[in-house]
């Protein structure tokens, strides 16, 4: 078309692993602060041999467009990206402080989102130049599943993380 001066249909794909923020966090460092008989002392946590890097897998798919002699760009991009095994503090059944909790790959979360952005250069050939740029986008994440399948710790599955939650009410009295 007469009006189109190139066109860019992009996609790609990528998965990443995130290292543990604590190096040594599988192999169960001592700490100092057991009691033994009336003894400082220290205690080792839970150990998880089967401790993993957090694992994501992305999708994006974006389109450019240069139109009128380059003088309209457009940009519009779509991502989705998935991470399962989250590193979270398990609670294990009937531990006893310090043995209370066992980090594991217990959670999975999604992102997507969609990005546009435009850019018009309205005078360019003159002795003023006027450039312009308008960029919109939008996010939405998903608490996708948990170590229990269940909800926990103010996580609701297929909601977004920090969402507000409130009750639902029947409305309120104005007299009485």
């Amino acid at each position: 078309v007469h009006w189109l001066d190139m066109g860019k249909i992009r996609v790609s794909w990528g998965t990443s692993g995130q290292t543990l923020n604590d190096p040594y966090l599988a192999h169960g460092l001592v700490f100092a602060g057991g009691n033994f008989m009336g003894n400082q002392g220290t205690y080792a946590p839970m150990i998880n041999r089967r401790l993993s890097w957090e694992k994501s897998d992305q999708y994006d798919f974006g389109l450019d467009l240069d139109m009128f002699n380059y003088r309209l760009n457009l940009k519009l991009d779509y991502y989705y990206k998935y991470t399962k095994s989250l590193i979270y503090k398990v609670p294990l059944p009937g531990g006893l402080y310090p043995f209370s909790t066992r980090m594991e790959n217990a959670m999975e979360i999604s992102n997507e989102g969609i990005e546009l952005e435009l850019q018009a250069d309205i005078f360019r050939e003159s002795a003023v130049s006027w450039r312009t740029k308008f960029n919109i986008s939008r996010n939405w994440n998903r608490f996708e599943k948990s170590y229990t399948d269940k909800d926990i710790d103010g996580l609701v599955i297929g909601r977004p993380l920090s969402g507000l939650y409130v009750y639902a009410h029947e409305g309120f009295y104005e007299s009485e």
